[in-house]
């Protein structure tokens, strides 16, 4: 039988972990034979099989998982992280958006018995390098993404949420709106006619899109004219506050800011109010995603239904499938919907 051992606590003693040596001994039959019948793979007499699961449940073993993924030759374990820097996926945003994807891609995965790492925002290369993981969920990539391609150069399977060239994603997920934008819809309906999209100087893939959609349309979008306008996104807020405050000294006939990132659109919204003007009387401020940040901007900002738990879903099926030697390539992120709210509401009494 199996011996004691120390518990951690230093206070007792416990049963060591039963071992697939001690049931093959207490069933007298091989190690090979164990394996086969607890697996169900192989051929084992069906009384056989009985026995030793009989005698494993009763030494009360189980499988090591990681015994099992060494002779898979996989970890089991996959990892979700962002290519936006902490100044927007941390502070006020509180990991938002990359929580409230990795929960629902969490428990989608567990069922395929994958576990899901959260990686930090701001996560160092080498720290990156180091994660024991057989496939990757990258959120809005950039453009030859320095975390997808390394992570592909060692054979991890990669999906980006977001299409950005020279990733070497194995598949991805495009967040791309055919034929029109909601949000610029939603502002030129509300009177804008000169709208600044605020967009990260870095060329992560939603700032790709936009700004060549808009460069398609040479400007315009329905009445309105639109410019664009780039910052770091590593500056965060006050990146943000000081872009707009440059672009409403600049341009005082800007009566619209779109930001998709929200740290830019709150910053927005404080260099209206340092600028005397009322928020959106004077200046309408919208971004995309519905996070802590729109929720506690005064007033509140008008936002995106991104879908976030339907798109990871998606991402973690495309893994699977990706882990499992299918080439499922790219497919479309839901559309989102609307959210308006009193940063863009000029009536005040429509506005939550």
């Amino acid at each position: 039988m199996p011996g004691t051992r120390s518990s951690p606590s230093g206070d007792g003693t416990r049963p060591a972990r039963a071992t697939i040596a001690d049931v093959a001994r207490e069933a007298g039959v091989s190690r090979t034979t164990v394996s086969h019948a607890l697996s169900g793979k192989g051929r084992v007499d069906p009384s056989t099989r009985a026995h030793v699961r009989e005698v494993a449940n009763s030494l009360g073993y189980h499988p090591s998982p990681r015994a099992q993924s060494l002779r898979r030759g996989r970890s089991g374990m996959v990892a979700i992280m962002t290519a936006l820097p902490p100044e927007i996926v941390g502070e006020h945003s509180e990991m938002g958006f990359l929580l409230d994807m990795a929960m629902p891609a969490a428990r989608a995965l567990l069922e395929h018995g994958v576990s899901l790492v959260l990686v930090p925002p701001g996560a160092a290369p080498r720290h990156i390098d180091e994660l024991d993981i057989d496939g990757a969920i990258v959120i809005d990539p950039r453009v030859d993404d320095a975390h997808c391609r390394r992570l592909a150069a060692r054979g991890v399977r990669v999906v980006t949420v977001g299409i950005a060239e020279g990733t070497g994603a194995d598949a991805g997920i495009d967040r791309r709106i055919p034929d029109g934008d909601p949000m610029l819809d939603h502002l030129e309906a509300q009177g804008a006619r000169e709208i600044a999209v605020m967009l990260s100087s870095q060329a992560h893939s939603i700032a790709v899109h936009l700004a060549g959609m808009l460069d398609e349309r040479d400007g315009r979008w329905g009445s309105a004219r639109v410019r664009v306008i780039h910052v770091d996104a590593a500056s965060g807020e006050e990146g943000g506050r000081e872009a707009a405050a440059r672009l409403l000294r600049e341009h005082p006939e800007t009566d619209a800011v779109y930001a998709p990132l929200d740290a830019f659109a709150v910053g927005a919204v404080e260099a209206a109010k340092a600028a005397g003007l009322d928020v959106p009387g004077d200046l309408m401020v919208a971004t995309n995603y519905d996070g802590p940040r729109a929720a506690a901007s005064q007033p509140r900002l008008t936002a995106l239904d991104l879908r976030l738990a339907e798109t990871a879903l998606l991402a973690s099926d495309l893994l699977v499938r990706t882990l499992a030697g299918e080439e499922p390539d790219i497919v479309m992120a839901p559309a989102p919907a609307l959210i308006a709210r009193a940063s863009t509401l000029k009536k005040k009494d429509n506005a939550p």
